[in-house]
């Protein structure tokens, strides 16, 4: 099993699909590198406690978002994706980049920037965020 955060959202009338991994081109950090660190952050005790408060927040906030955004989306551009965190020591989004960047995921790109996110183990904690968009 992989490491992170699964969320599975349910929208009558889609089907997941995958596509290539990018990374948004303004960021500083590599996809390679930010799901290295975020996978290995998941295998500590630290971090596996801290997946078990993050989790119930972002299921609270990105359901709505989530929704809209699937709404402006051609139905064919609908992807599963991973959104990975670099969270801060007073939960601010540091660093937001996706694997694969499909239409949703940068459609939902501002919400993960703005989320506040419980205060993590060490500041700079990155944190995997899988979305699997099904129906």
């Amino acid at each position: 099993m992989k490491a992170g955060i699964a969320l599975l959202f349910f929208f009558p009338g889609l089907v997941a699909a995958e596509s290539g991994l990018a990374a948004e081109a303004s960021q500083h950090t590599s996809l390679a590198v930010a799901r290295q660190e975020a996978e290995s952050n998941a295998k500590t005790p630290a971090g596996r406690r801290y997946e078990e408060k993050l989790i119930p927040g972002v299921e609270d906030w990105l359901r709505k978002p989530l929704e809209r955004c699937v709404k402006n989306v051609p139905k064919e551009e609908i992807a599963s994706f991973d959104a990975f965190v670099r969270i801060g020591a007073t939960g601010e989004a540091e660093e937001v980049l996706f694997g694969p960047e499909t239409a949703v995921a940068r459609c939902v790109a501002p919400d993960f920037r703005d989320a506040k996110y419980p205060s993590p183990p060490e500041p700079s904690w990155w944190v995997k965020i899988e979305v699997h968009l099904t129906r």
